[in-house]
């Protein structure tokens, strides 16, 4: 229950990353409908849950496809110990915009909570695949709690342990908050106790990767991941971010492989596109650099790095007019880069 209190609080007070459906859905809304979702927001934030239902199914009979409202919905039930429920409710806003990473990543907690592991899994690689930075390098500090909450939620999971020290969940749970607060070791500690309890636990091995890679210990991360993938040859952010660590050694041969083992599991994340794109750039491989960009922009076109990444691609090829197209999308979206390059040359 701990874990999840902690990650319902954090992200009750962000609004998810890359919802630029839910963005557009709520600016649908009759004033009305906006005026209970934000009280539905207060009251949960209150922790006055009932009260949180009340206001947030006005919201939803007015507004039937916000998919915000449904969330803070599930985000009650879990508070509340309703799991089932809660996950209905995520599922609804799931339905409501397909883009919800929070959602997605909330609702696999909830599976874990659960014991249902593979759908966590699965439901991990949704939120990862929308928004790789939500998961992996924790949360921007202004919507975290405070530090001493951290300290408590950790106080609660060593009296779990104490109660049962063989419970791998409870370890694993307590390396994240661990992470999250920056404690690097410690939370390396956890997840070793984990792995030591259950050999199998995929996503403690990947958790320790990531812990490994923010201290800059990459041969160490790079060993978690490839034991991750002993687990479960089919999690495709494990190749993803050893993908990452490859590129960053400047093996770009090798991260190629990774990036491309991540799309033959599925071919639907334009952040890999993305990256196997920059790496085919930083190679030389300027035409594979060009196609991948240009199938990250299909799948996601509101990323500007992919349209700077690929104008540079096109210079190199001797062709400026497209690249400074390119240049000037970026520019639009907010690429400093970009909106430099153009100055330069005097271009708008």
């Amino acid at each position: 229950m701990f874990i999840l209190s902690f990650y319902l609080c954090s992200f009750a007070c962000l609004a998810p990353p890359g919802q630029m459906t839910s963005v557009k859905a709520n600016n649908q809304m009759s004033p009305d409908a906006k005026e209970w979702l934000a009280r539905g927001k207060k009251h949960f934030l209150r922790d006055e849950y009932d009260e949180a239902l009340k206001t947030l199914g006005r919201a939803v009979a007015l507004a039937p496809q916000c998919a915000e409202a449904y969330y803070y919905r599930g985000l009650v039930r879990n508070k509340q110990g309703e799991y089932d429920k809660a996950i209905e409710e995520y599922s609804l806003a799931i339905a409501a915009d397909p883009h919800h990473a929070a959602a997605y990543y909330i609702r696999g907690l909830t599976y874990g909570r659960k014991g249902h592991y593979d759908r966590e899994t699965e439901d991990y690689s949704k939120a990862m695949a929308l928004d790789p930075d939500l998961v992996h390098t924790g949360f921007p500090a202004e919507i975290l709690r405070k530090k001493n909450d951290w300290d408590e939620e950790i106080e609660e999971y060593s009296k779990s342990v104490a109660i049962d020290p063989n419970s791998a969940w409870v370890y694993y749970s307590r390396g994240i908050v661990y992470r999250l607060k920056g404690q690097c070791d410690q939370a390396i500690k956890d997840f070793d106790r984990a792995l030591a309890i259950d050999s199998h636990h995929v996503w403690a091995y990947y958790h320790r990767g990531a812990a490994w890679r923010a201290k800059g210990e990459y041969d160490r991360a790079m060993k978690d991941y490839n034991q991750a993938l002993a687990v479960n040859a089919d999690l495709p952010w494990a190749y993803y971010h050893r993908g990452l660590i490859l590129r960053q050694m400047g093996r770009y041969d090798r991260a190629v492989e990774d990036f491309s083992r991540t799309l033959a599991i599925d071919g639907s994340y334009a952040w890999v596109y993305f990256d196997r794109g920059v790496a085919h750039r930083m190679q030389g491989a300027y035409d594979k650099a060009i196609d991948d960009l240009s199938k990250a922009m299909t799948i996601d076109p509101g990323f500007s790095w992919t349209y700077y990444h690929r104008g540079v691609s096109l210079l190199q090829l001797g062709k400026p007019q497209p690249a400074i197209l390119d240049m000037q999308d970026a520019a639009r979206k907010g690429n400093k880069e970009a909106q430099s390059w153009l100055r330069e040359r005097g271009e708008k």
